[in-house]
């Protein structure tokens, strides 16, 4: 019975430790962290939409960050700042555009990344405001490029020399949304 006793003391902060670590969370301060050092790495954030000589923007997406978990719905708030050149009608605007999108995170576990899914364009704004009418028939083009690129690239990918996320990699069951972070489980316990 003894036996039974002190083993139970020793596998119980074992156990305590193990199933704390087969969870880990991914803030809202460190997904923005690797967009902001990583995504220009990975896409090109300059583009063009239109039909030349008819109507074209190019632009240029800068600032994208954002917000985890902040809705009822828990999804994840996407925003950013696109500079433009509009050529229209053989006039040019510069603009700017704010974009605020939300979305869907999801693991691919075989990548060991998170991505961004079923994207919807919650509100935008241009500067400066007297061009809205010419820039608004572009709005969706540009939310549909933001979301093809958030669709392809990792928001997060794992780095497996931490122990926690390596082992999230390996044996990751689902991803949670959280106020500011998004919780990542494991299949482990």
């Amino acid at each position: 019975m003894k036996f039974l006793q002190k083993s139970a003391l020793v596998l119980l902060p074992l156990t305590i430790s193990i199933s704390h670590a087969a969870q880990i969370s991914i803030t809202e301060a460190e997904i923005n962290q690797y967009l902001s050092k990583n995504l220009a790495e990975k896409i090109a954030l300059n583009d063009r939409v239109g039909i030349p000589n008819l109507f074209q923007l190019d632009y240029k997406l800068r600032d994208i960050a954002t917000k985890v978990g902040q809705t009822e719905e828990k999804r994840v708030e996407v925003m950013g700042n696109v500079d433009g050149l509009l050529k229209l009608k053989g006039k040019q605007y510069d603009i700017k555009l704010n974009l605020n999108l939300d979305t869907l995170p999801y693991y691919d576990a075989e990548k060991g990344a998170l991505f961004l899914k079923d994207i919807r364009l919650i509100h935008w704004t241009i500067f400066p405001e007297q061009y809205h009418s010419e820039i608004s028939p572009f709005v969706s083009p540009l939310a549909q490029g933001l979301a093809s690129i958030l669709d392809n690239t990792p928001v997060y990918t794992l780095d497996e020399t931490k122990s926690k996320e390596a082992l999230f990699k390996k044996f990751g069951k689902k991803i949670t949304v959280e106020k500011g972070a998004i919780r990542l489980e494991t299949s482990v316990f």
